[in-house]
């Protein structure tokens, strides 16, 4: 009888990072959402309208979350590629933000045009972030570049890249955006208005960049695109408002 050769299983490439586990993909995304989800609820409390901690409470959550991001590519061995910043980076984040602008305004025309009960909406965010026509808005438009780039790390380079470990590439992509969006869902009623209703449109916007810049993620394979785009995009947002009084 022929003697029974084993057969070594198919070597894994060295280079390739380790997948992160259902259960690790798991609790990296809860923890994020809800965590998130806290620190918005706080930020967007109506006691906070204007006030600099509104914006603080975020960036300090965001720069503890995009600590822990750095050391958990660090230790997978991804750091350097993902954060590799190439020729022509700021021009394509700034041309995915200039397009994502534009949308906004054309939605804004859409959905809550001058004079329509749900302009309240448009109102009620640029209010809670101060006077927008204030001199004041160069600094809080510097504070959100900063803090949405964070976020971009946060959720593309550590939420998005580990459940794409259990789930794949699309999953990943459609449950990270609609993760981002669930954690912006207290502003649905703390900028919500008595005759327009429930806001949507943080929730709706979330959803719907978060599905552009995971896809510039993805066709660049690298975050600094998609850094550059989220943080453009939110900063254009602050600093040249599709809303004026």
């Amino acid at each position: 009888m022929r003697a029974m050769i084993p057969v070594d299983p198919p070597a894994t490439d060295p280079r390739e990072p380790p997948r992160a586990s259902r259960r690790e993909a798991a609790l990296i995304a809860a923890s994020v959402t809800i965590g998130v989800a806290l620190a918005v609820a706080y930020a967007f409390h109506p006691d906070r309208a204007g006030a600099p901690g509104m914006l603080a409470a975020l960036g300090a959550l965001y720069a503890v979350l995009a600590a822990i991001t750095v050391m958990w590519l660090r230790r997978r061995g991804e750091l350097r590629a993902a954060l590799r910043p190439l020729s022509g980076d700021l021009a394509r984040g700034a041309f995915v933000a200039a397009g994502l602008y534009g949308m906004a305004m054309a939605v804004q025309l859409a959905l809550a045009p001058r004079g329509s009960p749900r302009e309240a909406w448009l109102l009620r965010l640029y209010l809670h972030l101060g006077d927008p026509l204030a001199d004041t808005r160069v600094f809080t438009g510097a504070i959100v570049f900063v803090v949405a780039a964070l976020e971009e790390l946060v959720w593309r380079g550590l939420v998005m890249r580990a459940l794409e470990g259990p789930f794949g590439q699309v999953t990943a992509w459609l449950l990270s955006s609609a993760l981002f969006a669930a954690a912006h869902l207290p502003t649905l009623f703390l900028l919500g208005d008595p005759l327009a209703g429930p806001n949507p449109l943080l929730v709706a916007a979330g959803f719907g960049c978060s599905i552009v810049w995971g896809r510039v993620v993805h066709r660049t394979g690298r975050l600094p695109p998609a850094l550059f785009a989220h943080a453009f995009f939110s900063w254009a947002i602050v600093s040249f408002p599709i809303w004026r009084p």
